[in-house]
């Protein structure tokens, strides 16, 4: 009797440690998943400001060359 009363027990047990599982599966891809994502995010933002530095480079050499050009003229 003992063992018959111990099955539904012991699959319950393991019914639940699965979905619990099932769930941290979910909420860990969600966090790698956020993670990944914030890393991407710092890339982006760090090779939008070396554009940014570039541009104002050229910026600056086409203003030297229109002072350049306005002295000529």
């Amino acid at each position: 009797m003992l063992e018959r009363s111990a099955f539904p027990f012991t699959m319950t047990i393991i019914i639940l440690v699965f979905i619990a599982l099932i769930f941290a599966m979910k909420y860990g891809a969600q966090y790698l998943r956020d993670r990944a994502e914030a890393a991407k995010g710092t890339d982006t933002d760090l090779r939008l400001k070396t554009l940014d530095d570039k541009n104002r480079d050229l910026e600056a050499r086409v203003a030297h060359l229109e002072a350049m050009l306005r002295e000529v003229e």
